[in-house]
């Protein structure tokens, strides 16, 4: 209880000097924040990864605090001035969500789509008589008749959150580490090295007892060593947390231990820049900070590019790994507070870097003007401030840097082109095949971009091979409904007993005419004719078998894929799909 008290004392010490540093005539111009999402059930054991209620409460709080920050002209309330200060973005919508105003992306799971929907709950919460300019304003509410329309759940607000599966190229910059062959081949590496092997045998016995006391029969007993030290204290921080006996029996000492053994493990792979991939020197444990660094500079650069109308805030939502990386990379982890950049962050955590300028004005400054300063927020508790940390070694007092300054820092680790992170990845994704066999493609660079605004990439030859196929298929399809239409093509159902009539029982191509001198034949190329006796194509003589045809009903469709052909009993002669009358074919030769 103490230290915490003397935690929340610190920070606001430290909130006050911020407060006196800022000039009044300071302006937050645009704001990017990766947020690390809220608690899930664990990744071990029976229940699929989701979403709390724990967990979308601390992302709702995270972005209720985004708001008292960012979107309040107001004076804050006396909880909100203990964990952050008032720096109102220029220009942005205060209460309605204008989605052209924001870049919000997140990893396909679930949980991380879940928790972004809780924060952005929390920053644009629902709102009535109040509408975006850009979309319409009040008029868009307004009927002609007069009536006011709300949005339903009283004004709730709908943001465009662009979901990135790992088979898609921007999903490198969210999370590099995901689909990168070499990063999980230098996982495996570590488990052989020294540090990791005396912690595995410094630590087994620590994990199998407490599993055994606490998780007796619950998870295999070769997972309950250090190589599994994140998953064994996600499986034990959820069961404190909602498992009474669990949290008597754990008890705190434990469960600490638990946290600090995966922060070793956790920060050695990812955060570890002395651990080289296919290449010497490439800190490929690293590689998610490194595209996260990229994306942080490319997004704040087409704000300023756009002379402050677009990216006012950008929101990336994710996991843990970026945050350790990043901290690394940006020697973080190397200051006098390391030791809180080489923690795995609490869940709702957030790191922030804003845009800002000196200058009281309502136009946009020049590039030279701007300056950065990195923020970060460990958790959602309600004494976790969001503070400002000095980046790249500076001191204490340097904690906002020259817009210059940063990209050039950045510019030394960050990983600007895809096509780079396929090759130091040696990663067999799609989308990194096509940039390997693409002729004169782009390379995937977050800038790559024509002046029309759009990706000036060509197709690689597997791509185009798949489109020229399907687009094959579609032309065979039209062509074939253009018969059925116009051409008088049917679909018609026979009656057996029609064809038995029409069918010769000694069978041959002349039908129910052959006569039996007649013989199937042939002609050889000498001139000769040859009989054949029994040719399957002719049906040869004897009797031929007649298929019961398939039983179609009007409420039971055929199982053929793509057809539903159904019976129509008010015409049992016709069973044409355009309700014609069928073409009888022609039966003589």
């Amino acid at each position: 209880m103490a230290s915490r008290s003397l935690r929340a004392l610190a920070a606001l010490l430290l909130l006050a000097s911020e407060a006196l540093a800022q000039s009044t005539n300071e302006t937050v111009w645009s704001s990017f924040a990766y947020v690390f999402y809220g608690e899930r059930t664990p990744i071990q054991g029976e229940l699929p990864s989701s979403l709390t209620p724990l967990g979308a409460q601390q992302l709702y709080s995270q972005g209720a605090l985004f708001r008292a920050r960012y979107l309040s002209n107001s004076s804050l309330s006396d909880e909100d001035n203990t964990i952050t200060t008032n720096a109102p973005i220029a220009g942005i919508e205060r209460l309605a969500l204008d989605n052209n105003q924001l870049s919000i992306y997140s990893t396909a799971d679930d949980y991380v789509v879940g928790g972004a929907l809780a924060f952005m709950q929390g920053l644009y919460p629902p709102v009535t008589g109040t509408f975006a300019y850009n979309n319409g304003g009040e008029n868009a509410s307004v009927l002609a008749n007069g009536t006011t329309v709300e949005y339903p759940l009283n004004g709730y607000q709908y943001p465009n959150i662009q979901s990135i599966p790992s088979t898609d190229l921007n999903s490198v910059w969210l999370e590099g580490h995901t689909a990168c062959a070499e990063y999980r081949s230098s996982g495996i590496t570590f488990r052989t090295t020294s540090v990791a092997e005396k912690m595995y045998d410094a630590t087994l016995a620590f994990y199998r007892t407490t599993f055994a006391d606490v998780f007796p029969n619950t998870l295999p007993s070769s997972m309950l060593n250090f190589d599994y030290a994140y998953d064994l204290y996600d499986y034990a921080q959820y069961a404190y947390n909602h498992d009474r006996s669990v949290r008597e029996a754990l008890n705190v000492d434990r469960l600490a231990i638990l946290r600090n053994l995966a922060d070793i493990q956790q920060f050695d792979l990812n955060g570890n820049l002395t651990a080289s991939g296919s290449r010497q020197g490439d800190m490929i444990r690293a590689i998610s900070g490194r595209t996260l660094a990229a994306k942080v500079v490319a997004q704040l650069s087409t704000h300023i590019h756009s002379a402050g109308t677009a990216n006012k805030m950008t929101l990336m939502f994710g996991s843990f790994e970026p945050f350790l990386a990043f901290f690394a990379l940006s020697d973080l982890a190397s200051t006098a507070s390391s030791g809180l950049f080489r923690l795995i962050p609490e869940p709702g955590s957030a790191m922030v870097f804003e845009l800002f300028s000196t200058v009281n004005d309502t136009t946009y400054p020049q590039e030279n003007e701007l300056w950065v300063r990195f923020l970060y927020r460990n958790g959602t508790d309600s004494d976790a401030p969001l503070m400002e940390y000095p980046l790249f070694g500076r001191g204490n007092s340097e904690t906002r840097m020259r817009w210059a300054d940063f990209q050039e820092e950045i510019s030394a680790f960050a990983i600007q082109e895809v096509s780079t992170w396929c090759d130091l990845c040696n990663s067999i994704t799609l989308f990194c095949d096509s940039l390997s066999y693409g002729s004169g493609s782009s390379s995937g660079s977050l800038g790559g971009t024509s002046g029309n605004g759009h990706s000036n990439t060509s197709l690689s030859a597997p791509v185009a091979g798949v489109i020229g196929a399907v687009t094959t298929l579609a032309v065979l399809g039209l062509a074939g409904t253009t018969a059925f239409v116009f051409g008088g093509l049917r679909l018609r159902r026979k009656d057996p007993l029609d064809a038995a009539k029409r069918r010769s029982s000694l069978g041959g191509f002349k039908g129910a005419e052959k006569m039996a001198s007649d013989h199937d034949v042939s002609i050889a190329k000498s001139g000769a004719r040859h009989e054949r006796v029994g040719s399957w194509e002719l049906s040869g003589p004897g009797p031929v078998a007649v298929p019961t045809p398939a039983t179609v009903t009007e409420n039971n469709p055929s199982g053929v894929f793509g057809a539903s052909i159904r019976h129509h009993k008010r015409d049992d002669d016709v069973d044409s799909i355009l309700e014609a009358k069928p073409v009888d074919p022609v039966e003589r030769v």
